[in-house]
């Protein structure tokens, strides 16, 4: 798990926060609290949000598991699999040729 820990001062009931460029979270969960000396968090606390990050992220994480191809995707795929490899073009490429022929 990766978490980040930042002092931010509050300006019109705003706070924003700037993740570190590796820092690679679709989804993050934001848990506010002030920043006083006379407020500690309980251990307990902190253990729970711990361990409900970490099941999050493992849960995210095993969606994949569940994923499967039907017989058609996967006779598609070992096509595929025989073609030439000079023949590819990279992910990237075929997201702009899909840009450029829809007009997104």
């Amino acid at each position: 798990m990766e978490a980040i820990r930042q002092f931010v001062k509050v300006k019109n009931h705003r706070v924003t926060i700037i993740l570190p460029e590796d820092f690679n979270a679709e989804e993050v969960e934001v848990i506010i609290l002030p920043n006083s000396k006379k407020y500690q968090i309980p251990q307990v606390q902190i253990n729970e949000a711990i361990e409900q990050t970490t099941l999050y992220f493992k849960n995210t994480l095993t969606e994949l598991d569940h994923f499967t191809l039907s017989n058609e995707d996967k006779i598609l795929l070992e096509f595929r699999d025989k073609q030439p490899k000079e023949d590819f073009i990279s992910a990237e490429e075929s997201v702009n040729r899909l840009k450029k022929k829809h007009g997104v």
